[in-house]
């Protein structure tokens, strides 16, 4: 998990469900989008810091949503989580089903910055994965 304080506007974490080939099979994706996602963010002023962490369904630890939800806020440092399901898919789809939940996931933490009014908008974090996907 990531230290409140290492927050930047946008990190990326992962909870893998097993240590089985389905979940180890996300592990390289999410660590290349992770590394993106650090780089990209470096100056990246946003209202309010995003956390996605990413889930995958196993038996140590099975997945009990889909889609994303909100996870932990701190109202203090403006930071906030959000937790993405990682549904089954092919292995040549796994970098478009990553972007295509952390997009999800800033919807979800617009909608949430607006009803906390901490921020009307998440433009930064929305021109940052965008500009992720139009290389």
């Amino acid at each position: 998990m990531v230290d409140d304080d290492d927050w930047t506007g946008l990190s990326i974490g992962a909870v893998l469900g097993d240590s089985d080939s389905g979940s180890r099979a996300w592990q390289s994706p999410i660590g290349e989008l992770m590394k993106e996602v650090e780089m990209a963010s470096a100056n990246v002023h946003t209202p309010l810091s995003l956390n996605v962490v990413f889930f995958t369904d196993g038996r140590l630890l099975p997945l009990k949503f889909s889609g994303v939800r909100t996870g932990r806020f701190s109202r203090k440092s403006s930071k906030l989580m959000i937790q993405a399901a990682i549904p089954p898919g092919r292995a040549d789809e796994r970098e478009d089903i990553l972007i295509k939940l952390l997009k999800d996931a800033i919807d979800e933490a617009e909608v949430f910055a607006r009803r906390r009014k901490v921020a009307d908008n998440l433009s930064e974090l929305r021109a940052l994965v965008d500009s992720l996907t139009s290389r």
